[in-house]
């Protein structure tokens, strides 16, 4: 068997197999013995017919079979041979649709490996950490949220008009000249009104309403609405208020300390200052981890990033999006152009970092021990009140256990540069700490 290698760019190689005319007729006679004991013709018995008819009969099988069987018999030995690790599936082309008596067969293979890389800097690199305080105002504001979390809701005793800080309940359903869009048609939605959740012009319409009534109204979007059929239209709704709750919220005493598991309003406020203080602290740190990715890229600016990783990763981010989506209540949608490229830009930065992270660490020797998944595996176990066992056993039956060891694997790669970073602590007034409870 001959192999000749092509590097079509830095991540792309094409094989050329040949494999020699005496292998092709051993393997093809082997094939015809098999199919010859077993084939069925007409007056004779299995093994007994004439060797010409059933090679006439049978030859586009036999052919079918042989190419087949020298494809996979022979792959992973041309790959070896190379001396390449293919990271996506094989595209196989044979240079001929069938196997011809007396010649070589010949078959060429295309396909991904990683790039060579050449780190740039690693070590000792600049970075800046933000640094902010937690003000009294965002106390007072994540009381609040405290406060609207432990709200009571009920119904009212009479037919109330819907003003602000009621809770309501609608349905409704959007329709464009006459036609109903799926995605605009809503059941049992609830939100608070004054909260801003909704646009302010749905808000409007359904202010002053009361319970069961009915109103039909108008709203134009603009070109960035995430629904495209409504994009830039007027889309004209049918809304009933099903609902009008009234919400009472606590005072701001020691008994809504109580209720939160501390003695005092005065221990419930420096609580909440220390938890903002370490929410502050790890957003600080995403953050400047983040950069640290970009940082990264930019001084590997010559790393291709192989299409079917970035594909890969294109498809994972898409995902997530989608979920975010719809765990805020919101129907899945088809994302927009712009927002296709801007994942895959993302996708193509998350591979780039991700290889030069893997370089770091097999130049480093930074490793995941088996202490270390046990100790991530035990920590999401107590998350979601489960046994380690019974988290590690999903793990290994969903086959997520090699996506944690690589997780892992890059997380203690990124905390080894940040060691051996130069980190610049700069203060910053206006924080952006989520403060709901």
């Amino acid at each position: 068997m001959k192999v000749n290698m092509e590097n079509l760019s830095d991540t792309q190689r094409k094989l050329q197999v040949v494999i020699p005319a005496e292998v092709v007729k051993e393997e093809r006679s082997s094939i015809f013995k098999e199919i010859y004991r077993a084939a069925k013709i007409k007056g004779f018995r299995p093994g007994k017919a004439p060797v010409n008819i059933v090679e006439a009969m049978y030859k586009s099988e036999i052919d079918s079979e042989t190419m087949q069987k020298l494809l996979s018999s022979t792959l992973e030995e041309a790959l070896g041979e190379a001396k390449v690790n293919p990271i996506n599936r094989p595209e196989i082309t044979p240079a001929a649709d069938t196997i011809e008596e007396g010649k070589d067969f010949e078959y060429t293979v295309l396909f991904e490996v990683l790039p060579e890389i050449e780190l740039g800097q690693y070590k000792e690199l600049k970075l800046k950490k933000e640094k902010q305080s937690v003000k009294d105002e965002d106390v007072e504001l994540s009381i609040q949220h405290l406060r609207e979390h432990k709200a009571e809701v009920k119904p009212y005793e009479k037919k109330k008009a819907v003003k602000d800080g009621d809770v309501v309940i609608v349905d409704f359903e959007g329709s464009l000249d006459g036609e109903l869009l799926k995605d605009l048609k809503r059941k049992d939605v609830q939100f608070v009104m004054g909260e801003n959740k909704m646009i302010p012009e749905f808000e409007e319409a359904v202010m002053g309403m009361k319970k069961e009534e009915e109103k039909e109204f108008d709203i134009t979007y603009d070109d960035s609405f995430p629904i495209e059929e409504a994009r830039g239209k007027a889309i004209h709704y049918v809304l009933k208020l099903k609902d009008v709750l009234k919400r009472t919220m606590p005072k701001v005493d020691d008994e809504l300390a109580k209720g939160i598991g501390v003695e005092t309003l005065d221990e419930l406020k420096i609580k909440i200052k220390e938890d903002l203080g370490h929410q502050l602290e790890k957003q600080a740190q995403t953050k400047m981890r983040r950069e640290l990715m970009d940082l990264l890229v930019a001084e590997n600016p010559s790393i291709e990033a192989p299409a079917s990783l970035v594909e890969q990763e294109a498809e994972r981010l898409v995902q997530g999006v989608q979920q975010n989506i719809e765990q805020q209540g919101a129907p899945a949608m088809d994302l927009s152009e712009q927002q296709l490229s801007e994942i895959k830009d993302h996708a193509v930065r998350n591979v780039k970092a991700s290889l030069v992270l893997g370089e770091i660490s097999r130049k480093e020797g930074i490793s995941v021990s088996d202490e270390d998944i046990n100790e991530n595996l035990s920590a999401i176990a107590q998350q979601y009140n489960m046994g380690t066992d019974q988290i590690r056993e999903l793990y290994e039956q969903n086959n997520l256990l090699e996506g944690l060891e690589a997780t892992l694997a890059e997380r203690k790669v990124i905390d080894f540069i940040v060691e051996n970073a130069e980190i610049d602590e700069v203060l910053v007034e206006e924080n952006h700490v989520d403060n709901k409870p």
